[in-house]
């Protein structure tokens, strides 16, 4: 589609006056009508005669400034409609020359601050943060929800009636779009950008700038590298002990509004705390600085006559907001307070007080109670975001699951869960607040459930029922839902009774396979450079649907993660589920280039070989093949992919009788499993026990076998210096293993003497004496039951 006539009306202006009253009309034209802006943006030529205008006016040029804040409202409007127009912005790099801008903007050594910087940037950062959040949301997936994919009807609503995206010809095959929306997203980290964008805290701190800016960071601080750079890191030129700029600027910006006669403002608010949790997620560093201001803030100590001082010193401000400010903020609150608990926790143990780790339970719980009671008042949008934080923060915490349970929060959700349906149902709930709505849900009661079994029977057992809800989740429109549905399936399956029954009688553990399928199906049926557009032409466009980044394997990595609790011995699934092309199935994801999907593959197909039969043990590995496990295993293999190979390759080992095993090992190649064996048990500074332990387990099998197998174990000098050595690694998952292998390697099964070769080889090491001190003052049962063993072998010879 063209919009040459718009472009001609611009271009046909004889004076700025004009180019400017032009722009205005284009800017009501757009704003408002999602039609206008696809049709926009997906006009090359008016695109970039539009970026022409975003040049930094000289000082004094009153009309240039207005020229370029006109023109970046307009494209800060087409960037509003997210992935409806974000290819061709990408492709025309929008970000690119709006920073260009910026950066000529704040003041320096050889200039001060522009004079119509204040006009200028409030446009410019709101047009970066839409157009860089659109990508972010593309390439890692939304913050609160996936909602509905949008579409565009020709009212120029977001409605359900057709899907238009805006095309970008032939820059828009699938490589090109990926390379470019990664490529953006790291565009505010160069020095030059993060420079300028930050020195505006100082030299504009305006409301207006400041806000966009806030959510702008806040979007795009994804890695711990981001955080790191701007979370400690002084303002330019100050001393290397100087406090965190950022981070302290953050702080200033929260303690304001406790300022008396100061009107608050409750969206910088938010956006600040939500910026300050982006920037504290997983980094103690930066949780203790706010703890140790938070303690020391004027704020912290205020109280009237009649009140206790605050029980929670660490981060009194954040109680005090949770508990006081509006809604909106109290939501924010709850979720930066979440990340700075989680990275105290996750400190170093010599920086964790008795009374710090107090006060972090105290909050926890305090945190939870504010959520909860958030969650039965609030509408439907402050509820998907409470939601969220809730999962985020019950995760991985048993005690607060428990808590939570205690004070019917598993229930309000299940009920928040069944009235989603009905309101959609009823034409109540759009169909996007819906979805949110129910990925959200889904999610806080998989975090929920993960390690507290009464909640998992809660859910199973819920009237009205709430597993048929999961079940149709598992196939909704949305990913997002899809995933969390998944999510949810694995942890009721780690009740093994619910696994055993509900699970199979609601169809929600076939129907995980069968989304798992779809998913595959759907990726193979796409091109390399994406999907074929209507006209053949295979260069052109890449679907809506089509996703990018992590966000593409979000479903397929929940539902082989969900899958590992189904293939077990004891589920009564497990056959229908390797059946039917299913073993095959988790083999070919084995191959995934996605990590945690090759991961999850490789320890469904672990636990498939757990305690199998053989005749299943050789099915597996007639699919998955001895090439490809010796890769698995190779030292060239990234060590979780390689971990969960050696659990495999021990699995089958198990209970083999000596034929069976040499038929193993023979297929592995005996130097070659030595050589892994020997390479993963090799002692070093911080023991790794992902390889050390399958390393261990799987030399105690080969102990067992012929004459052969133990002649190239005691050959190896190294590997037995190795395996000497792991009785002195303080973990159990070594030791009891370690010890297990010397007593397979030296019992002859004679009840007279053990193989007194054996026990001479190993002299030099001192076995005996060792080993009793672990039989005699080991803590451990397992560990003192093995040593006992084994010194009762090595008492028996000469």
């Amino acid at each position: 589609m063209t919009t040459s006539v718009t472009l001609q009306a611009l271009q046909a202006t004889e004076a700025p006056t004009d180019l400017l009253r032009a722009l205005k009309e284009l800017k009501n034209a757009v704003i408002g009508n999602t039609w206008k802006k696809v049709e926009y943006a997906g006009d090359d030529a008016l695109l970039r005669f539009l970026l022409g205008l975003l040049v930094p006016p000289a000082a004094g040029d009153d009309l240039g400034v207005d020229l370029v804040a006109e023109t970046a409202v307009i494209i800060g409007a087409l960037g509003s409609a997210g992935s409806l127009t974000l290819r061709p912005l990408l492709a025309a790099r929008v970000p690119e020359t709006i920073l260009a801008v910026i950066r000529a903007l704040p003041p320096s050594p050889e200039h001060p601050l522009h004079p119509g910087a204040r006009r200028m940037l409030p446009p410019l950062l709101r047009a970066l943060r839409n157009v860089l959040g659109a990508t972010a949301d593309a390439v890692w997936g939304h913050m609160w929800g996936v909602g509905g994919e949008q579409k565009v009807v020709g009212t120029g609503l977001v409605g359900e009636d057709v899907i238009t995206p805006a095309r970008v010809g032939p820059r828009g095959n699938a490589a090109v779009w990926k390379a470019e929306a990664s490529a953006a997203l790291v565009l505010v980290f160069e020095p030059q950008n993060y420079t300028a964008l930050l020195s505006l805290l100082d030299a504009c701190p305006d409301a207006v700038v400041l806000l966009p800016l806030y959510q702008l960071l806040a979007r795009l601080i994804q890695l711990p590298s981001h955080r790191e750079a701007l979370g400690l890191h002084g303002a330019g030129g100050a001393d290397a002990d100087a406090p965190p700029f950022l981070t302290s600027h953050l702080l200033e910006t929260i303690a304001n509004w406790f300022v008396p006669g100061r009107k608050p403002n409750p969206k910088l608010l938010e956006a600040a705390l939500d910026l300050l949790a982006a920037l504290v997620k997983g980094q103690p560093r930066v949780a203790a600085y706010i703890r140790e201001w938070s303690a020391t803030s004027p704020i912290a100590v205020v109280y009237d006559d009649d009140e206790e001082p605050t029980p929670f010193p660490d981060v009194a401000v954040f109680v005090q907001l949770m508990e006081t400010g509006p809604p909106g903020v109290r939501i924010a609150v709850a979720g930066c307070l979440t990340h700075i608990l989680k990275a105290i926790k996750s400190g170093p143990l010599r920086e964790r007080s008795i009374v710090s780790l107090t006060n972090v339970t105290l909050t926890n719980l305090n945190l939870l109670g504010v959520i909860i009671k958030l969650m039965r008042t609030e509408a439907i949008e402050e509820r998907v975001k409470l939601s969220f934080v809730l999962a985020a923060l019950v995760s991985d915490d048993e005690r607060l699951q428990k808590t939570a349970a205690e004070q019917g929060c598993p229930k309000l959700l299940i009920s928040m869960l069944i009235q989603v349906d009905a309101d959609e149902a009823r034409g109540e709930l759009g169909h996007d607040s819906a979805s949110r709505m129910r990925e959200a849900v889904l999610l806080a009661l998989s975090a929920l459930a993960f390690n507290h079994e009464p909640t998992r029977s809660l859910i199973a057992d819920a009237s009205p029922p709430v597993l048929p809800l999961v079940c149709a989740a598992l196939s909704h429109p949305s990913y997002g839902v899809r995933a969390a549905a998944c999510c949810l399936a694995r942890a009721l399956s780690r009740t093994v009774a619910i696994m055993r029954t509900s699970i199979v009688d609601s169809g929600v553990g076939e129907e995980v396979v069968a989304a798992l399928r779809r998913e595959v199906a759907r990726r193979r049926a796409e091109p390399i450079d994406g999907p074929i557009d209507a006209d053949g032409d295979d260069s052109m466009d890449v679907t809506l649907e089509e996703e990018l980044g992590d966000r593409s394997w979000t479903v397929e990595v929940a539902a082989t993660a969900t899958i590992c609790n189904l293939v077990t011995n004891f589920s009564p699934l497990k056959d229908k589920l390797l059946g039917n092309g299913g073993l095959e199935l988790l083999v070919e994801l084995t191959a995934s280039p996605h990590e945690p999907l090759a991961l999850n593959a490789l320890w469904a197909l672990k636990n498939v070989t757990y305690h199998a039969s053989e005749a299943l043990k050789a099915e597996v590995m007639a699919v998955l093949g001895w090439d490809t496990l010796r890769r698995f295993i190779s030292a060239e293999t990234p060590k979780q992919l390689r971990a969960h190979a050696l659990d495999i390759v021990q699995n089958l080992l198990d209970d083999q009788t000596a034929v069976q095993m040499n038929k193993t090992v023979e297929a592995l190649g005996l130097e070659f499993i030595i050589n892994v064996v020997a390479d993963s048990i090799r002692p070093t500074v911080d023991i790794d026990l992902d390889l050390c332990e399958p390393g261990l387990y799987i030399l105690s099998h080969l102990a067992l076998g012929g004459n052969e197998l133990r002649n190239a174990i005691t050959t190896r000098v190294e590997l037995l210096e190795a395996l000497s050595s792991t009785l002195n690694v303080p973990y159990d998952e070594v030791r009891i293993p370690a010890l297990r292998a010397l007593r397979h390697l030296v019992d002859s099964n004679s009840r007279r003497r053990p193989r007194q070769n054996i026990v001479d080889l190993l002299q030099p090491y001192q076995l005996k004496t060792r080993v009793r001190e672990l039989a005699e003052s080991d803590t451990s049962v397992s560990v003192r039951a093995g040593a006992v063993a084994l010194l009762e072998l090595l008492e028996r010879a000469k």
